[in-house]
């Protein structure tokens, strides 16, 4: 309850970029198509910089072809290492987008049906029983997100760690999260679940005997030219990535994944921008798919699926705008330890965009330079989909001038620039974790403290407070502030817990 991380956090800001609104402000908008990548390649350096993010690639597509490919920053700030087109970065969650690929092939030759129960297909691993209908968890469901499974997201492995079989994730030997089981009637809502994608991994390897990441390989991404981009991540892979970093622009762990389909493809701005193409038409390809998938295929997977609220295709999610020619646009956006990625693709005018980055701010980036893409497809500037990180912005001055500066940057944005931000207080929260983590324990007292201050009848920031003087050997204001969230929340077994173990 009491830890929103500011990493993990990244999880609902995502869920809005994916699913909210960039609605118009009914304003024209500032940015002419023709000049969007000039504009862009004068912002996106200022935007690595405002935001601390050491490196990002961008990749713009004009009536299926690529029209803009860059790196900008740095794969490896201590070695100066720059960020090209050939540099390798995670991609989260877009993994899905690409996995649905590869699913869909085996669709097309007849050896998946979309609406078999999914267990016609698994002997390795079987769903848990429970009060609702195995049957109805099919192929379909599990790529739109509406099977009705826990688990929605993963964390990763470090270097030195021994990564799970398939099974033991599913089973719940996934890092945190726990295992993958039924929780609602399938079919009847949205839920987003990573675990519906590893399911379909194991699904790919029981019918075609192989391993995902060399299917995927040999099946989706040496098809479309994509040779530097796996699921696999083995010694080539790693000698052209960039590092990841966290929301400090400091070098963090490279991390691994047993859950491939779900979070762990690795690839390059110039790779990603041929999968792009790949979705739409252009004057010199026949179709989309490229010979990997029919246009009608591709053309089905980015339309809304049954009781996704109209949000999430077959590994895309659906952005209805009623501004966009067309009225939607499809794509996903990823989010690891480290990296932030996104694209969108409008299948009506065969226009795309595409942005990676490595750093824990990264969405900060991505957002702005999307926003400016959309400005120029719509000609109207945008509002509430636009706005930046609160925190993102203090960690510049915070890193300059310590948590002093910081916190005054704070109170003068909120005075000032409430339409350009998000805040809240879980922003807030967040940053104190993750200055906690770093040991930096007066700074995150600060930080809570300031959070208190600004929503004095949140039951959550006291608790975290309170934690963050228990760290500090500060038992009475600990307990103090574990005693004002019990108040503002009765419910808070974590502060009844805590408050138990220092009376006693």
């Amino acid at each position: 309850m009491k830890k929103t991380n500011f990493i993990s956090g990244r999880y609902l800001l995502l869920a809005f970029l994916l699913f909210g609104s960039f609605s118009a402000t009914g304003q024209k908008g500032n940015v002419a198509e023709g000049d969007l990548a000039v504009m862009l390649d004068e912002l996106i350096p200022q935007w690595l910089d405002e935001f601390t993010v050491p490196g990002a690639a961008i990749a713009l597509i004009e009536n299926g072809k690529t029209r803009f490919v860059k790196g900008y920053g740095y794969a490896d700030v201590k070695k100066k290492i720059p960020v090209t087109t050939q540099t390798g970065f995670n991609i989260g969650s877009i993994s899905k987008t690409v996995a649905a690929w590869g699913v869909m092939k085996l669709v097309e030759e007849g050896k998946i049906d979309l609406d078999t129960p999914v267990e016609q297909y698994l002997t390795r691993w079987h769903l848990p029983d429970s009060e609702f209908n195995k049957d109805g968890v099919t192929p379909r469901r599990l790529l739109s997100h509406t099977a009705g499974l826990s688990l929605h997201g993963y964390p990763g492995w470090g270097p030195g760690d021994e990564l799970p079989t398939i099974e033991e994730s599913l089973n719940g030997k996934n890092n945190g999260p726990g295992d993958v089981r039924l929780i609602m009637e399938p079919g009847t809502r949205w839920k987003y679940s990573g675990g519906g994608y590893t399911i379909m991994q194991l699904v790919i390897e029981e019918i075609t005997g192989k391993k995902f990441a060399d299917y995927l390989q040999e099946a989706v991404l040496n098809p479309l030219g994509m040779d530097r981009s796996s699921y696999n991540i083995g010694a080539k892979i790693l000698k052209a990535s960039s590092h990841e970093h966290d929301a400090f622009g400091d070098p963090i762990p490279f991390e691994y994944f047993t859950a491939e389909a779900a979070a762990g493809l690795h690839t390059t701005i110039a790779d990603f921008a041929a999968f792009l193409e790949a979705n739409l038409h252009s004057s010199d390809a026949a179709q989309p798919g490229r010979s990997v998938l029919q246009a009608q295929t591709v053309r089905e997977m980015m339309k809304a699926a049954p009781a996704s609220d109209g949000s999430y295709g077959l590994g895309y999610s659906i952005s209805q705008m009623d501004d966009i020619a067309g009225g939607i646009l499809a794509g996903h956006g990823g989010a690891n330890t480290g990296w932030h990625a996104y694209f969108k693709v409008n299948p009506a005018t065969n226009d795309g965009f595409a942005m990676i980055t490595n750093g824990g701010s990264g969405w900060n980036v991505y957002t702005q330079a999307y926003c400016k893409w959309l400005e120029a497809k719509t000609g109207q500037a945008r509002e509430d989909g636009c706005k930046k990180s609160i925190v993102a912005a203090l960690i510049k001055p915070f890193k300059e001038k310590g948590v002093a500066a910081a916190v005054s940057l704070y109170q003068q944005l909120k005075k000032e620039a409430t339409d350009q931000y998000y805040f809240g207080e879980g922003a807030l929260n967040g940053f104190g974790y993750t200055l906690l983590g770093k040991d930096m324990i007066d700074e995150a007292i600060a930080i809570f403290q300031l959070n208190v201050e600004e929503y004095p009848e949140a039951s959550n920031p006291y608790d975290s407070l309170g934690e963050a003087y228990m760290v500090a050997g500060k038992k009475e204001l600990a307990i103090k502030n574990y005693k004002k969230s019990l108040e503002l929340n009765p419910e808070n077994q974590n502060a009844k817990e805590m408050l138990k173990k220092m009376q006693h």
